[in-house]
């Protein structure tokens, strides 16, 4: 993976209004996260020879896009996936460049993740879920039958074993809050949240409160990868590509074996080496957070706080925009929105772009930047960005 060190570049990045109640469909709000990333890159549609996208069934096609787009793509890809599909199509797109097969590729996410399939809805059956794991999930038979339930049961062990409380999970939320009051597109702008507060919010599902789940949205986003030889033609500051890890798993989550490791802890040193970096190059971050445990064992598992320190470290204020590691500085999906990840791979090009120099909102002297993706404990990966 070294040999691709930097040859690669995100060159746009784009995307549609967020809103609880789009009233379009996701087609909709694909092409205008599209044509907002194209715009952005300064190219035409025609520009892009490869179009993929991710969704639990829950969206449109790359080539519907392709076709509403006017071009006629070399390449369409859609898989199945939430979080770290991101990454894993970032990688794919690198690949089908390097072989040849296309030379840039438009990769998007859209979904009407509130007014329409709620990805923490609830209502279904534990039994019917019970059926959709052949042999049977290790967790459902115990009434755990949502992400929110799963995911409460992997925090409580690790936070026992760890000696994290409460509080140190409303240090995440309440750093992610305050960074939404510097981005009016955030869901939560306009509404900060205090620790007396948080930690008078009672729980949904133990340890989690409403403020530890990330919001669902309606909304699209998307991002234009092709070669920093191409990238040197496009309107746009390019981030470069400094190295990756597609994905990586461990035992499968409904028949999880070992719960005291987690895909991330694989990932991080074959992101590292990929880079050339280690995790004290890291300026800015952004961590996938589909819930606020989430956000501190990816710091353990990524080198960025030290295992056994993680509560220390978010409570100095590191997560912060003055801290040590500035992170989801738009919010995250916490506070910002929703779309498996991909609004914070667009957050942190912008970052390391600068782009909002001269603001409240930019982090200072940013030069390199990590995202990380999660699907839960057992799918994971991640990318590290420069200009």
């Amino acid at each position: 993976m070294s040999t691709i060190r930097n040859k690669y570049a995100i060159v746009g990045v784009g995307e549609s209004k967020r809103s609880k109640n789009s009233g379009v469909t996701p087609l909709h709000l694909a092409l205008d996260a599209a044509r907002a990333a194209i715009a952005d890159a300064g190219m035409d549609a025609k520009d892009i020879d490869a179009f993929m996208s991710y969704s639990e069934h829950d969206s449109c096609t790359p080539h519907q896009v392709a076709t509403y787009l006017g071009v006629r793509p070399g390449v369409v890809k859609e898989i199945i996936g939430g979080g770290s599909s991101t990454e894993l199509l970032i990688a794919d797109a690198v690949g089908l460049i390097e072989t040849g097969q296309a030379k840039t590729v438009l990769i998007y996410r859209a979904m009407n993740g509130r007014s329409g399939m709620r990805m923490g809805g609830g209502g279904w059956s534990t039994d019917l879920l019970q059926s959709a794991f052949d042999g049977g999930s290790f967790i459902i038979p115990y009434g755990a039958g949502s992400p929110g339930q799963w995911f409460g049961l992997f925090a409580t062990r690790h936070m026992h074993l760890n000696g994290l409380t409460q509080e140190h999970l409303g240090h995440v939320c309440t750093s992610f809050y305050e960074h939404a009051q510097r981005n009016p597109n955030a869901f939560f702008y306009g509404k900060p949240l205090t620790m007396e507060e948080y930690m008078k919010t009672a729980h949904l599902s133990s340890p989690f409160t409403k403020h530890d789940f990330c919001l669902e949205s309606d909304e699209a986003n998307a991002i234009i990868v092709t070669s920093a030889e191409r990238a040197k033609d496009c309107k746009s500051t390019p981030v470069h590509i400094m190295g990756m890890a597609a994905r990586q798993s461990v035992s499968h989550a409904h028949y999880w074996k070992n719960v005291d490791e987690v895909a991330s802890d694989y990932v991080a040193p074959e992101l590292y080496k990929a880079a050339g970096i280690t995790p004290e190059d890291i300026d800015v971050a952004s961590i996938y957070d589909c819930f606020s445990w989430v956000v501190l064992r990816q710091l353990e598992a990524y080198g960025l706080a030290p295992k056994g320190e993680v509560g220390d470290f978010v409570a100095a204020g590191n997560l912060r925009l003055n801290g040590k590691l500035p992170t989801n500085t738009a919010g995250g999906m916490l506070s910002e929105g929703y779309t498996h990840g991909m609004n914070n791979v667009l957050e942190i090009v912008r970052q390391v772009r600068h782009e909002y120099a001269g603001t409240n909102r930019q982090v200072e002297n940013c030069e390199i930047g990590i995202c990380t993706g999660w699907a839960g404990p057992d799918i994971a990966g991640a990318m590290v960005l420069s200009k």
